[in-house]
């Protein structure tokens, strides 16, 4: 499995603010690619577009992004051997523009949880085990 990074959900609101939304869609391409590399069907997707979509629709697209991919990390959570918490309804609700980044924490959240609970690479079990 993949090994994302994990990302204090703190640093997303605060840059979010900071940079007055561009933060936004540079997480949503990190995270589009991140779910990629654990989804049953990596092929259907592709990180660039979905970040296209989201500027030429002025942040809207992030609603439907939110819901969709959460639904996508959901299923990834089970296949890792992770309890599945589905938030994508929560999360698109949240995603409206203006406060975006509450939708991306829910995201975040559960990125953060498949990194820390699921079946680790081969890579990272034979080094925690030489501890």
């Amino acid at each position: 499995m993949y090994d994302g990074e994990h990302r204090p959900l703190i640093l997303i609101i605060l840059f979010s603010i900071i940079s007055v939304g561009f933060f936004n869609f540079y997480w949503l391409y990190i995270a589009t690619y991140e779910i990629k590399q654990v989804a049953r069907e990596p092929e259907n997707i592709k990180p660039g577009v979905e970040v296209f979509l989201a500027i030429i629709t002025a942040g809207l697209y992030i609603i439907y992004w939110s819901y969709k991919y959460n639904k996508l990390l959901a299923d990834a959570q089970s296949m890792h051997k992770v309890t599945p918490q589905d938030v994508s309804l929560v999360s698109s609700i949240f995603s409206f523009p203006v406060i975006t980044f509450i939708g991306m924490c829910f995201t975040q959240h559960q990125l953060n949880r498949l990194w820390k609970y699921g079946t680790a690479p081969e890579q990272k079990k034979k080094k925690s085990k030489k501890r």
